[in-house]
């Protein structure tokens, strides 16, 4: 098979010559880069510290190209008035593919040398992050194998087999042999690749044993709360109608079921008294507007012009009331879900009075757990990367996740070299304006005892009701007493 290439098009030419200057250029660039071990955060800006040198070597390389490039074009042009071949457009392909090779693999070379490390993150904190790492791992080398090998064919057919006026190319209509390849080897590979991530997705999601202990992350706009099961070992019941200002968890304490029917019946009674001086509150908004317009105040106070003119609009309009109608309905709904969620005795088991919620995760190395995720507004992502975990938080519903940490805290600051490392639960849904300030710290301690410490200094969620003690028995005021002899 032989391929041909334009006689009088400088394209092609063009083309290679620019990206023989960005695979020059990518060793150039990544020596301006400081080859550290941690990624610095990024910096003011503050042109003083550039590198200038670099961007003027840059700038000189980028300069030269350019002009090799016009060069070629000028050739072409006087190639074409006096009808003689000044220069072979394919030889000169064929010198910068082998120079766009060579640089190319050299440039491969260095970047895995001095900065291979980042291409991948950390080794797994979790049981279950070895073998997703090895999936990744089986799936770059696959991918970076046929990157590799076609890079090297298309840049050695174009060596190989450029035109020559000497030299017929041969067509071919089909090659059975060659579909068959290229359809049943990718085939075999990806079915290997899917069905890896079948079975490490299955284990990763499978029911964990008895012995995990169950660990509630709610999320919010914009936090994180984490809720531990008490003496009990069982987290209380919650439902999203239990959520208000002083049971933020919505957990199923009956105190606070009280509270919030109550507080709830005192809206509903205040807006049915808005509602039913609906008419005066219009009269006299109406007479304020006139008498703001009348004076010229709404020339000067515009702001508290505009915001008293919407409101007398929506009244006459009958937007005001028909508002407070539909917020009246809304709050009743409210009270009946909490009397049927109130209703169910194996709710309320009081198993909640005694949880702990914390604004940091503590777990115990190589102890199983099933993280419960909850979100109170909008989906939010729990998203851990050391331990290779990740989980939707969807409002009004639960999402589990199993994992056992494998390396504490300290080793992990010990492998990193950085003391001040620490583990983070993450938000990875852009959920917000404060989204970048979403996350909680995990602690991975070594021990069961150092994490029963920790969780018995966390204050309870609810204090327990205290039962009234038992009456004392009722005396005979006609009885006698023995007398006592003294001695």
């Amino acid at each position: 098979m032989m391929l041909t290439l334009p006689k009088k098009s400088f394209n092609l030419l063009n083309k290679k010559l620019l990206s023989l200057l960005m695979a020059f250029m990518a060793p150039v660039m990544s020596f301006a880069q400081a080859a550290s071990d941690v990624i610095q955060p990024p910096q003011e800006f503050d042109p003083s510290s550039w590198n200038w040198m670099n961007i003027l070597i840059c700038s000189l390389i980028l300069l030269i190209v350019l002009v090799i490039a016009r060069a070629f074009d000028i050739g072409s042009l006087a190639e074409k008035i006096t009808g003689k071949k000044i220069v072979n457009p394919n030889k000169v392909n064929g010198i910068v593919g082998i120079v766009v090779l060579i640089l190319g693999f050299v440039g491969v070379w260095y970047e895995m040398k001095y900065h291979g490390k980042f291409l991948l993150l950390w080794d797994a904190a979790s049981e279950h992050g070895a073998e997703l790492d090895s999936m990744f791992m089986w799936t770059f080398g696959f991918t970076f194998f046929v990157f590799i090998l076609t890079e090297f064919l298309l840049f050695f057919f174009m060596i190989r087999y450029y035109y020559r006026e000497d030299r017929k190319a041969e067509y071919f209509f089909h090659n059975n042999k060659l579909e068959i390849v290229w359809t049943i080897v990718p085939a075999i590979v990806l079915t290997f690749l899917v069905l890896r991530g079948f079975n490490v997705w299955t284990k990763i999601t499978q029911t964990p044993n008895d012995k995990a202990e169950e660990i509630e992350v709610f999320a919010y706009q914009f936090g994180w709360k984490a809720r531990y099961a008490g003496e009990d070992k069982q987290l209380g019941e919650n439902s999203f109608v239990m959520i208000s200002g002083t049971n933020p968890l919505g957990l199923a304490v009956e105190d606070e079921a009280d509270k919030l029917k109550a507080s709830l019946q005192t809206e509903i009674d205040e807006l049915k008294a808005k509602l039913a001086s609906a008419a005066d509150s219009t009269t006299a908004w109406r007479s304020a507007l006139n008498k703001m317009e009348s004076t010229g105040l709404s020339n000067t106070y515009v702001t508290e012009y505009n915001a008293l003119r919407e409101k007398v609009m929506d009244a006459e309009s009958g937007a005001y009331t028909r508002q407070m109608e539909k917020e009246i309905k809304r709050k009743e709904t409210n009270i009946k879900r909490v009397d049927a969620f109130k209703s169910k005795p194996e709710v309320f088991n009081k198993s909640a009075y005694d949880d702990r919620v914390t604004t940091e995760i503590v777990l115990v190395k190589n102890k199983p757990y099933m993280f419960r995720f909850r979100a109170r507004d909008v989906i939010h992502s729990a998203y851990m990367p050391e331990f290779r975990a990740q989980m939707n938080c969807v409002p009004g519903m639960s999402t589990v996740f199993p994992f056992t940490p494998i390396k504490t805290t300290a080793e992990a600051r010990k492998a990193k070299g950085n003391d001040k490392f620490d583990y983070y639960l993450y938000c990875n849904k852009i959920c917000g304006a404060a989204h970048y300030n979403m996350k909680i710290k995990i602690t991975v301690v070594g021990s069961e005892a150092e994490y029963q410490t920790w969780l018995a200094a966390q204050a309870k969620m609810v204090a327990p009701p205290v039962e009234a003690a038992p009456a004392a028995p009722a005396t005979d005021s006609t009885a006698v007493t023995p007398a006592v002899a003294v001695n």
